[in-house]
């Protein structure tokens, strides 16, 4: 962990305002809680781009959540998964000291966020508007994979997702995935472990947005133009590295 007095702060990036100030603030107990975390949050994962101060922040937001009520965790994970989530869009050396504090924050942030999901479900739910499917998705990106939770904070909604043919670069920007009717190109399929873990925690929330497309998350595309076939997440993998 990187004291926040230390004059690397002055040299990493957000998007606008000091991470280090929001965290001294965070820590300190000062302002309003929700308010500062959204400020870090905006600062850390503006349009779900990555941002190097992430790996400096994230071992103290884990130190902070040792601080906070279960409310008060819920509300930080929440804010802090499109962040996390990021990170599938960089290649971090193992070497380098980011991908070192990346991961000193990644370890305990992600034990905080299975105890609430199997602990504190009843909190979760009562989170307020989307809350409950965002908080979802962030324990997708700390406990799973985080470039499909990336995704999913992308393409929410989820009435259009891109798809490419990995064979023939069939490429397909705004595949309809409104579920208005059974999707063109996608057939439904098993659902992985991370799949039915993501389906049990979405049952419970009462979510009815992401869950009836699950199946297809998990499915296999098949494109029209060569017959190709495939599972949609490696044929959304192609299209948003090469679309």
């Amino acid at each position: 962990m990187i004291d926040l007095n230390d004059p690397v702060w002055k040299a990493i990036h957000g998007a606008g305002g000091r991470v280090d100030d929001c965290l001294r603030r965070l820590m300190a107990g000062e302002g309003d809680f929700r308010e500062t975390v959204d400020c870090l949050a905006e600062n850390l994962s503006h349009q779900l781009s990555w941002y190097n101060a992430t790996a400096y922040a994230l071992p103290h937001v884990a130190r902070l959540c040792k601080k906070l009520s279960v409310e008060e965790k819920l509300y930080l994970i929440a804010q802090m998964g499109p962040a996390v989530a990021t990170e599938s869009q960089v290649s971090l050396s193992p070497d380098s000291e980011a991908y070192r504090e990346f991961h000193e924050g990644l370890a305990p942030l992600s034990q905080e966020a299975r105890e609430l999901v199997e602990n504190h479900m009843e909190q979760i739910k009562a989170l307020p508007k989307d809350l409950p499917l965002f908080f979802a998705n962030s324990a997708l990106a700390l406990l799973w994979d985080r470039k499909r939770a990336w995704y999913l904070y992308l393409c929410a909604p989820w009435d259009e997702l891109p798809a490419m043919c990995p064979e023939c670069g069939w490429y397909e920007e705004c595949m309809d995935f409104s579920l208005e009717e059974e999707p063109e190109f996608v057939t439904p399929g098993d659902l992985d472990e991370e799949g039915v873990w993501l389906q049990k925690l979405l049952t419970a929330i009462g979510d009815r947005e992401l869950l009836p497309r699950l199946p297809y998350l998990y499915g296999r595309c098949t494109c029209p133009e060569c017959g190709a076939s495939g599972p949609l997440w490696t044929w959304m993998d192609r299209a948003y590295e090469e679309g």
